[in-house]
Parts: C-alpha cells; sequence; structure tokens
C-alpha cells in the first residue's frame, strides 16, 4: 500500500499514512519539500539549506517515522564551498530525482534511498 501526505509548503508538521497507521514528524523550520515513494516505502524531507554548511539535508524517513539515511552530496570536482545543500526532491516521469545546488550550477539525480547515494548525477542547467 503506498504513502499519502497532506503536507502543504510552510507547515514544520510532516504527517502520512501508511497501511492504515498515521506517522508524524515535526522540524523545527518547514521543509524545503516532501515527497513520498513507494520502493521501499518512505518520506523524503528536504530541510532547509543551513549556513553551517551541512549538505545532507535530505532525511529518508521510514514509513514509522524513523530515519532511515540521509542523501550524500553528489560526488562533484571543484571547491567543496561550492556547495550549498539539495533543494528539492520530487517524481518526475515516474523516477524519483533529487536537486542539489552550488553556487556554479546546480545538479540532479535519482537518489538510493538504502544508501542514501545519488546516482545518474548530471548537470540541471
Amino acid at each position: 500500500m503506498s504513502i499519502s501526505t497532506p503536507w502543504n509548503p510552510g507547515e514544520r508538521v510532516v504527517t502520512w499514512e501508511h497501511d492504515g497507521v498515521s506517522a508524524r514528524r515535526e522540524f523545527d523550520e518547514a521543509p524545503m519539500a516532501v515527497a513520498v515513494w513507494d520502493t521501499p516505502p518512505s518520506v523524503i524531507v528536504v530541510e532547509p539549506q543551513q549556513p553551517d554548511g551541512r549538505l545532507d539535508n535530505v532525511v529518508v524517513l521510514d514509513p514509522d517515522g524513523g530515519e532511515r539515511v540521509r542523501l550524500q552530496p553528489p560526488k562533484l570536482a571543484g571547491e567543496p564551498r561550492w556547495r550549498l545543500g539539495y533543494y528539492a526532491v520530487y517524481v518526475s516521469q515516474g523516477i524519483l530525482t533529487a536537486v542539489f545546488q552550488t553556487t556554479v550550477g546546480d545538479f540532479w539525480g535519482v537518489p538510493d534511498l538504502e544508501t542514501g547515494e545519488l546516482t545518474n548525477v548530471a548537470q540541471w542547467r
């Protein structure tokens, strides 16, 4: 059975339902984006980018609300200071897609929700 979430931009609380069980997670700041994925069943939350340079700002949650993994930044050539963090995760043409921002351009890829690795990385613009 699939996961459903009624989350709206600006809300700090993300709630969802899976197999008749409700779960929720509250965040200090409103997430930038929330997506759900069925294989494996996951709620993916993009936390706001932080000035401290934390780049793993996407948390992948199990249906029960436990944290499974965080998406790691893509392996990119260049200076680490160019990297800002993720700002979007969404489903496009049936493919889960994550977008990572840098000061020299954005990159997208397909997240592995078990390992946190981003695969098939390509420049966004």
